[in-house]
């Protein structure tokens, strides 16, 4: 039996809506402040990619088994945003010991502000539910420290899924595959905040990009590397060399998702005179939310 898409709060809508008309002006317009809490309880903040709304599709066939739409062809999503990260990173570290965040978004073609309150869990590989920190790693500004410990990434997994039976693996490997080569290299890297002096492999030794197919594949040399290519990972993925393969299945072991679990919306309209405000509080236990209009 299909699942019917779940009501959403009228800010999903809002967002989405402007979201779109921000895009047309600035493609920049896609990233958004998250702050999160750090060492002694003191903020670190950095700016992220908007990765849209769980199972926010176009399409299907993009490797996801996942279903797109219910019956009456309505989106399968929730109104929990996405974003990406590496599971070795300060931010997911911060994150496993305290999940409250706040982001802020300003999107200037428009001249809207939304601010979103809540908590943001960690969606890590299915083959890496703990973090074994072994690797060097150095105390800084960012809370990455030296000691070897594990990291637990506790995850709702049905209370931030769109509809039941939903496929969380499914979700983060596609993801990976939407992200360009480029992005998908970094992920490879040694661990984020490591000092340069103590990496094992010197970084202009890295690939700069992880190509899925040849369609990908810039240089001879990488599309030979994916042309001669035997393995083949679960059918999701296009041919590939040995050695590409190496590097890819330990980029996408790095590769986790964030997923945001908003309570509190806050939306600024500075485009329009007068100026409006509107919030969002989603009340307690419950999937319903207050809306109500405040001055700015």
């Amino acid at each position: 039996m299909t699942p019917t898409a779940k009501q959403l709060p009228a800010w999903v809508d809002q967002l989405r809506n402007l979201l779109n008309k921000n895009m047309k002006e600035n493609k920049d317009l896609i990233s958004y402040a998250l702050a999160t809490q750090g060492p002694e309880r003191q903020p670190r903040v950095r700016y992220v990619v908007h990765r849209g709304f769980v199972n926010e599709r176009r399409k299907e066939g993009d490797g996801s088994q996942n279903l797109v739409a219910d019956d009456d062809k309505n989106d399968l999503i929730s109104d929990k945003l996405v974003v990406t990260t590496d599971t070795r990173s300060p931010k997911a570290r911060q994150l496993a010991a305290a999940p409250q965040i706040e982001l802020a978004w300003w999107m200037a073609a428009t001249q809207h502000q939304f601010r979103v309150v809540g908590n943001a869990y960690i969606l890590p590989s299915s083959a890496f539910t703990k973090h074994d920190s072994s690797e060097p790693r150095t105390t800084g500004n960012d809370g990455a420290n030296t000691s070897s410990d594990k990291i637990s990434f506790p995850f709702p997994e049905k209370e931030l899924s769109p509809y039941d039976g939903f496929n969380w693996e499914d979700e983060r490997i596609r993801q990976f595959r939407k992200m360009s080569p480029e992005l998908r290299a970094s992920f490879y890297r040694p661990v984020p905040g490591t000092d340069l002096q103590d990496a094992d492999l010197k970084m202009e030794d890295l690939p700069e990009k992880l190509p899925e197919g040849v369609e990908e594949a810039e240089s001879e040399e990488q599309k030979k590397q994916v042309e001669q290519g035997l393995s083949l990972r679960q059918d999701r993925y296009l041919l590939r060399s040995p050695q590409l393969m190496s590097y890819y299945t330990a980029a996408l072991k790095n590769f986790a998702l964030i997923v945001i679990d908003a309570s509190e919306v806050d939306l600024v309209d500075l485009g329009s005179m007068p100026n409006t405000r509107t919030q969002w509080l989603r009340k307690r236990d419950a999937a319903d939310w207050e809306e109500k209009g405040v001055v700015p």
